[in-house]
């Protein structure tokens, strides 16, 4: 399915096919990211966003779910998994601040903020439902460049490609074993294909795109 092949792309940490540029050497893993969100119509996407949450049902339904208790005990069961840590600590010492960017997001939902592991320390447009909203996000992505940028930044940026790798060499298992033994995560799955989103196939997408066998 097209439109899951672009989801894995972007929720990934970013996408592209690329040409041959040098980078400079003072550059950082975050510069890296900045190219990335450089190239996405951020307005437009919360506009289309703040359309559905405001008109759609479905979409309204969504959020309510995700600023629940259901969904604050998955957040929590997440990122207590190591290997979860490992990446986002693994961000942080490469001066990603991603602690933050959760931590935003957390007080946005209503659940639990996330302490560093090294710190411990109204519209004529159709509106369609959760699917919908996410196809309309997707189709303002330039997704052409991203890719570029993707394949750009595994050749040229040695720091991009040793988080790719990170990636690559999580122990997947354990997630596999925190979706078998949650009640709630397999809830929310349950949720998301009722709003006719293919989680199956955005898996395996995902397992696909980071060569991870289970």
């Amino acid at each position: 399915m097209k439109l899951l092949s672009i989801i894995s792309f972007a929720l990934v940490a970013s996408v592209a096919l690329g040409v041959s540029v040098q980078i400079p050497t003072n550059r950082s893993l975050q510069d890296d990211f900045d190219e990335f969100v450089a190239l996405l119509p951020t307005e437009e996407i919360i506009n289309v966003a703040l359309r559905y949450v405001l008109v759609d049902k479905e979409v309204q339904a969504a959020v309510q779910y995700i600023t629940g208790p259901e969904f604050s005990t998955i957040w929590d069961q997440v990122f207590a998994l190591k290997e979860i840590r490992d990446i986002l600590d693994y961000l942080e010492e490469a001066g990603v601040h991603v602690y933050d960017a959760l931590n935003d997001l957390a007080n946005l939902i209503g659940v639990k903020p996330i302490k560093p592991s090294t710190v411990e320390a109204r519209s004529s447009v159709s509106i369609r439902g959760l699917n919908g909203m996410i196809e309309e996000v997707l189709s303002l992505l330039p997704k052409e460049e991203l890719l570029a940028l993707f394949e750009q930044k595994l050749t040229n940026s040695a720091d991009f490609k040793a988080f790719f790798d990170k990636l690559r060499s999580t122990d997947i298992q354990k997630l596999v074993e925190l979706f078998n033994s949650s009640a709630e995560l397999q809830s929310l799955f349950r949720k998301l294909r009722e709003y006719g989103v293919d989680v199956d196939e955005f898996l395996e997408l995902v397992k696909g795109f980071f060569d991870w066998g289970y």
